[in-house]
């Protein structure tokens, strides 16, 4: 009975330090982006700034799980939470002093992104840790509904606040939900976790456990290693356009403002939680590689419609608004899915790794891919981008489908 008290007391301070911390990035994410505009105007800058944002991953995302799986995870939360919160104040503070230019704006946002890479494999490495087998699926939909929660919240927050106070008041506002997620990661009280350290000096023992890493992904579990793969090309076609792509859109479909970019972007919040009901609801019935590939092509499919945003019998605003929501509503479908089958088939003392792979297939592809949205959108219009990454991506989750280890997998 008292394990389970403090399983759920552990739960709840994770769940509540990381409704406030994401509400606080999504704000940071959106005055990142429309601060980059506003100081250049320019999209291959713009797709610059939102490259830093996801390069760490790209770039430290395999030695980040080495150094989750051999250190105490909840340490390296505390890690990544404190310094983010200086770094993000440190935004509007050379904004004020006159200091702020394109490329410190983008180092800033490369650092935050390099502690960022460290906490979030640590985040879902620690959940099984304090969580029963047979509780995970539940509890990764509620850790991941957090996410979409606080995605609603601080994307319509940012543009309530960005209109009352400004845009760079907002990084004030994020660096406080970081200090905030500290203190709940430290009030955690978790069983004693020591790593096997061995004998090793500390660069050959990194070197030594990521080569056992990625043999375990790449040869032991060919299943881990489709996904990678698929997992990377669905995100090099789907995120740039989605974070570079839709405030260009925006801006050159109805010369819209950065509170219209906050607003249409937390009807993702709203659409990943309707998502995330459904897959509590039917999702642990089915096989979960099955639920991910169809998932992918649903993302694919359904961002296609922004191609005829503006000739759809109604404003742009609300018929962006209302694909953005459709689409939204099967996300939960590739990340609840993706991240219980992992706990379900890699032992633990692989997660951290396992979960820095998909980190890097997720947001250091996505540093690619925004980088190329933005060179491309010198030539082409965002409509005709979200077609074609609307195709390619959904052509990924049909290739997984076809693959029978990867259908069945659960």
């Amino acid at each position: 009975m008292l394990r389970a008290h403090q399983s759920s007391r552990n739960l709840t301070l994770l769940w509540g330090g990381q409704l406030i911390s994401q509400a606080g990035s999504s704000i940071s994410h959106i005055a990142v982006i429309w601060l980059m505009l506003e100081l250049t105007g320019s999209s291959t800058l713009t797709g610059l700034v939102a490259f830093a944002g996801t390069a760490p991953a790209l770039v430290f995302g395999l030695f980040a799980g080495v150094i989750v799986d051999q250190f105490n995870r909840q340490r390296v939360m505390l890690v990544g939470d404190g310094f983010r919160t200086l770094l993000v104040l440190l935004i509007p503070l050379a904004y004020f002093l006159g200091g702020l230019t394109p490329g410190l704006l983008a180092v800033l946002v490369f650092l935050l992104a390099t502690f960022g890479t460290l906490f979030n494999p640590a985040r879902d490495a620690l959940i099984p840790e304090f969580i029963p087998a047979e509780r995970l699926f539940n509890v990764n939909a509620l850790v991941q509904s957090t996410g979409y929660l606080a995605y609603f919240a601080g994307l319509f927050g940012a543009g309530m606040i960005m209109g009352a106070v400004g845009l760079i008041n907002l990084f004030f506002v994020d660096a406080m939900t970081f200090a905030f997620s500290f203190l709940m990661v430290a009030l955690m009280r978790l069983p004693t976790r020591r790593p096997a350290i061995g004998g090793e000096s500390t660069l050959k023992r990194h070197r030594t456990e990521l080569k056992r890493g990625l043999t375990y992904i790449f040869r032991e579990d060919r299943r881990l290693s489709w996904i990678l793969i698929i997992t990377a090309l669905n995100n090099f076609f789907i995120m740039g356009p989605a974070i570079v792509g839709t405030p260009l859109l925006i801006r050159e479909v109805w010369q819209g403002s950065g509170e219209d970019f906050a607003f249409i972007e937390s009807t993702y919040g709203i659409g990943m939680l309707l998502g995330t009901l459904l897959v509590y609801r039917f999702a642990s019935h089915y096989r979960k590689g099955t639920w991910l590939m169809l998932g992918l092509i649903y993302d694919g499919l359904t961002f296609i419609p922004l191609f005829w945003v503006a000739s759809l019998g109604m404003s742009p605003f609300w018929a962006t608004i209302l694909i953005i929501f459709i689409h939204s509503i099967g996300i939960p479908f590739i990340q609840v899915t993706r991240t219980t089958l992992i706990h379900s088939i890699v032992p633990g003392k692989m997660q951290g790794r396992v979960f820095s792979m998909i980190n890097l297939a997720v947001s250091g592809v996505t540093s690619l891919s925004v980088a190329v949205t933005g060179i491309a959108a010198e030539w082409l219009s965002a409509k005709t981008i979200f077609l074609i990454i609307g195709i390619g991506a959904a052509l990924t989750g049909v290739i997984g489908l076809l693959n029978p280890s990867i259908r069945s997998a659960d």
